[in-house]
């Protein structure tokens, strides 16, 4: 298919960045009008236009537009051919309309479901009088009603008292059979839409004519592209949201929408974006690609990294880090403002699209990138300050300083409405924010106003500071100073909601800012579903306007989110009342179950089945409660085999009876379906496991990695499945460890694994930095036990008798061994010998090292120490096997005494004058490494003789000794 080689006009420009576009300018598009009212927030005017009444035949009479058996499924069909007819009335010019219209219809969704105000049209009033009235907005409930004066509008429950409410509300049964249906043809992958979403018609036209419609016909979508190129942006946002809709990701929307990005990326202009910042995901998945070992160079780090001393300083003093700034920020200084403000937005919009699928690597390196477009330079540091008021003394504490670049055509706007409230916290100990020693900290915050897109970036890397280090306990601290930043100065309702929900997450874990929290999230649900009538409220056109760089929650997400602070809290019914009113039937039951009223649950649950029958996911909720595996399968079949979550539901009760092969077979029906899903992969592949399929096992947990690259669990176990694959497989076994540890570096048996397969490949440096990790996991409990003998006696062979060196030229081979004998001097002394005491086989193999390296001294020290572990055991007077241990040790270390004691070596001694002058450096003496080697030969041979005589007299090793002692005496 040919590629668009048209480039995004100026009003493309403003309209995706959400700038206002003044009516007269038509830039090309041949709809001023529908720019302008798009981005404007007049979404209603484009939706009640010519254009948009011809497509959607809101004009036509009722005979020529419908006949009576017209059913929500032909809904599509019918668009879609008026649609085609309005192009060939029109010309391709046309395609400009259309696809206003969709980015018109998709904006009244997201008006509808995230950000308020309530829209005024409802979308039936889009199609034919008759329709309309068949399916227009009917609720139970439709008066408004008025809050009684004096009532605290953030007072929890207050949504009962609300006017018009759409989530919990029942529709008229015409025009709820009419939400079922685009509902599902919304579901994708076996993944089901939020049943409860309002208005997802509008939704459903937004996608038909902004995906499904023009890519039906590759004809049709180039001269759709050759229009208006912006329509693949277009198209990647209403992806997402239909992706929002959706119980868990679909790997199909997910191709979808960065298949759209990619296409958009071709008409921004020339910048330095990497290409890696934007990846194809494959649907299958791939196996991990394995690199290629090579000579064994890496060495393990014992030392702290060298710090850039670089720094450049933003305003009243305070340094910002070149560390903190994107490493290719100043690749960008040739590009221009304006277009550096779409490359921004551009990477921010795909780095949220990948944080939102749990793709924490991916997302980074976008905002990285996102961050050097924007010139955005920010730094993490460390300020005294006071965080409670009876605070006696300064603590150093969090904060992160951040300027954006300078902007010649502004590009920061304060909000033209209310802004959220954002509620004090009144708390008699804590402060509302931390006061900092430092004046020119609060200066720099006061002064140094951000871009929006800026704060969007701030908010983008903190929340990949959550989804990088999911469980980490410093994870709310490092997530603290983002958010403080960004409310600071607050421009924009979306990016100030989003900081106050972020906020509010942090501050759930906390007693005294539990409560804080909770009714702000609450304040946060009312402001979107309930707007008061006397607030200046911002517009819709503030509201959508960075929307897509965030990752703002839909309205059932925060009600969900308030919901779960309930739980959190143990108001328990207070939770169900939402839940119950979301039809959030997984945490209805969940709630009932907590209480101990299964029977109550079990009731809803069936009342719930007797409305809705065919409700794949009611049965699969009852399933889950009753642990019945014939209601799952029900649920597989009445879904027509599409219900993914039918077969993992399934799959996770044979998992947990053990029935492995079932187990298998069920998460590769779900997976087929939906293979974006993490876990069903890791339970598959620990499944295989456990059949010994080994092939499928390396399959699934290569697909986890490709997911969660921290995965140190399947790393691990995809290392375990390589080992018995067979030793052809031992090099990917090594790569995966080396996953493992990086993910797991607290775990001795990761490192031990590591050091096992390192050691097998000969990755001699790997195995060095795996045996030093393990010893300071375990030696504290486990002392000797710790130390794998054999590996350490492989490691001292490899490096001693020059395998390591194979290959090398003489240069190479000098500074490969020094590097060697740095790191195994640490290994044996400042790790084992610092640690572990008592094990003479240690000692006699790290005496091989020591001897190698013409230590005479340290080497026979470890002989030495080798045979005090013996002759100090108390068995030795009466244990046979422990007394001819003793005697073999003893004998050895005689003939290093006799071999080594005479022998001189180099040391250093200080002298007077050196202990008057610190600073001078000891003399350097030859001297024998042991002069009196015969006398320390016959004292311990008598001491040992000594200590077996009434035992073992007249035993071989007792002559043995014996003899031994005259010989020394004779000589």
């Amino acid at each position: 298919m040919p590629q668009p080689t048209h480039s995004l006009s100026q009003a493309d420009r403003q309209l995706l960045l959400g700038q206002t576009i003044a009516p007269t300018a038509d830039d090309g598009s041949g709809s001023p009008s529908m720019l302008a009212a798009l981005s404007e927030g007049r979404y209603e005017d484009i939706l009640r236009s010519p254009a948009a009444k011809a497509i959607f035949g809101t004009d036509l009479e009722d005979g020529a537009a419908v006949d009576p058996t017209f059913a929500p499924a032909d809904l599509g069909p019918y668009v879609t051919d008026l649609v085609l007819s309005y192009i060939q009335a029109q010309g391709t010019s046309a395609w400009t309309e259309i696809t206003l219209i969709g980015a018109a219809c998709l904006s009244a969704f997201v008006q509808t479901n995230w950000t308020g105000p309530e829209f005024p049209l409802d979308p039936a009033g889009l199609l034919p009088r008759s329709l309309a009235e068949r399916w227009k907005e009917s609720f139970t409930t439709t008066t408004p009603l008025v809050l009684e004066e004096g009532m605290d509008k953030h007072e929890i429950g207050r949504r009962a008292y609300a006017a018009h409410v759409y989530l919990g509300v029942k529709q008229s049964e015409e025009r709820a059979q009419l939400d079922r249906v685009l509902l599902r043809q919304l579901s994708v992958d076996g993944e089901d839409a939020y049943s409860m979403a309002p208005r997802p018609m509008y939704l459903y036209l937004a996608r038909l004519l902004l995906v499904d419609i023009p890519s039906a016909d590759d004809i049709r979508l180039t001269e759709r592209d050759g229009v208006t190129p912006m329509a693949h942006w277009w198209s990647a946002r209403a992806l997402l949201i239909q992706q929002s809709l959706l119980d868990y990701p679909s790997q199909t929307l997910m191709d979808q929408i960065i298949g759209h990005f990619a296409k958009a990326k071709q008409l921004l202009p020339p910048s330095p974006a990497s290409d890696s910042a934007l990846q194809s995901v494959d649907a299958k998945g791939s196996a991990q690609t394995v690199p290629m070992l090579g000579d064994d160079s890496e060495m393990p780090s014992f030392e702290s990294p060298a710090v850039d001393p670089a720094q450049s300083v933003a305003g009243n003093g305070i340094p910002l880090t070149s560390a903190s700034m994107a490493p290719d920020s100043h690749e960008w200084d040739a590009v221009a403002a304006a277009d550096r403000d779409l490359w921004a937005r551009y990477l921010l919009e795909v780095g949220v699209v990948y944080s939102q699928h749990q793709m924490p690597l991916d997302s980074k390196k976008c905002f990285i990138q996102a961050q050097a477009a924007s010139g955005l330079q920010w730094e993490m540091t460390g300020a005294k300050g006071k965080r409670t008021r009876f605070q006696s003394s300064d603590i150093t504490q969090l904060v992160l300083l951040a300027k954006s670049a300078a902007r010649a055509s502004g590009g920061n706007t304060n909000s033209e409405g209310q802004l959220p409230e954002a509620l004090a916290l009144n708390d008699d100990t804590l402060l509302e924010k931390i006061k900092f020693t430092d004046s020119a900290v609060e200066e720099h915050a006061e002064q140094e106003h951000l871009q929006v897109t800026d704060e969007c970036i701030l908010l983008a890397l903190c929340l990949n500071v959550q989804n990088e280090n999911p469980t980490h306990g410093l994870t709310s601290e490092l997530m603290r100073p983002f958010v403080a930043r960004v409310l600071e100065q607050p421009t924009n309702w979306s990016v100030y909601t989003m900081g106050l929900l972020l906020r509010s997450r942090l501050e759930m874990a906390k007693t005294r800012t539990a409560e804080r929290a909770t009714l702000q999230l609450q304040a946060l649900v009312d402001q979107i579903t309930h707007p008061l009538p006397s607030a200046q409220e911002a517009g819709a056109a503030e509201r959508l306007q960075y929307l897509y760089a965030l990752s703002l929650p839909s309205q059932w997400e925060f009600e969900r989110e308030l919901a779960n602070q309930f739980m959190a809290m143990g108001v328990i019914r207070s939770a169900l009342d939402i839940y119950e009113r979301l039809g959030m039937w997984d945490e209805v039951v969940s709630c009932y179950v907590l209480l101990e009223q299964n029977e109550v649950a079990l009731r809803i649950i069936n009342e719930q089945l007797a409305l809705y029958p065919d409700s794949s996911k009611l049965w699969c909720v009852l399933g889950d409660l009753k642990r019945e595996p014939e209601h799952w399968r029900h649920a597989w079949e009445i879904s027509g085999q599409r219900y993914a979550r039918a077969m993992r539901s399934l799959g996770a009760y044979y998992y947990g009876k053990s029935d492995y092969a079932n187990a298998v077979e069920c998460y590769q029906l779900a997976l087929d379906l939906n293979p974006l899903f993490e876990k069903s992969w890791y339970v598959m592949g620990c499944a295989a496991l456990q059949i010994k399929n080994w092939d499928l096992a390396a399959t699934a947990f290569q697909r986890v990695v490709s997911l969660e690259h921290d995965n140190g669990e399947a790393w691990n176990n995809l290392a375990t499945v390589y080992i018995h694959m067979g030793s052809s497989q031992r090099n990917r076994a090594w790569y995966a460890l080396r996953e493992a540890v990086k993910a797991k570096y607290d775990s001795w048996q990761v490192w031990s694994n590591f050091l096992t397969v390192s050691v097998g490949i000969g990755q001699i440096s790997s195995a060095i930095h795996a045996m030093t990790r393990v010893i300071e996991l375990r030696a504290d409990k486990d002392g000797a036990a710790s130390i794998d003998l054999d590996a350490l006696r492989t490691i001292i062979n490899a490096v001693t008798r020059g395998r390591i060196l194979v290959g090398m030229n003489e240069k190479q081979a000098a500074h490969t061994e020094a590097q060697y004998v740095r790191y195994m001097e640490h290994l044996l002394v400042a790790t084992i010998e610092a640690r572990i005491t008592d094990s003479a086989p240690l000692w006699r193999a790290m005496a091989d090292y020591w001897f190698w390296r013409k230590d005479y001294g340290h080497c026979l020290d470890c002989y030495i120490k080798a045979y005090r572990c013996l002759s100090q055991m108390p068995q030795i007077a009466y244990a046979q096997p422990v007394f001819s241990d003793a005697t073999e040790a003893a004998l050895e270390l005689v003939s290093m005494y006799e071999n080594l004691g005479d022998k001189t070596q180099t040391v250093r001694v200080a002298t007077d004058a050196d202990a008057a002058v610190p600073e001078h450096k000891s003399a350097a003496v030859e001297q024998p490494v042991c002069a009196d080697w015969k006398y320390q030969s016959r004292m311990l041979l008598r001491t040992l003789i000594g200590k077996g005589k009434d035992s073992f007299e007249g035993t071989p090793a007792f002559v043995r000794l014996t003899e031994a002692l005259s010989a020394l005496r004779q000589a």
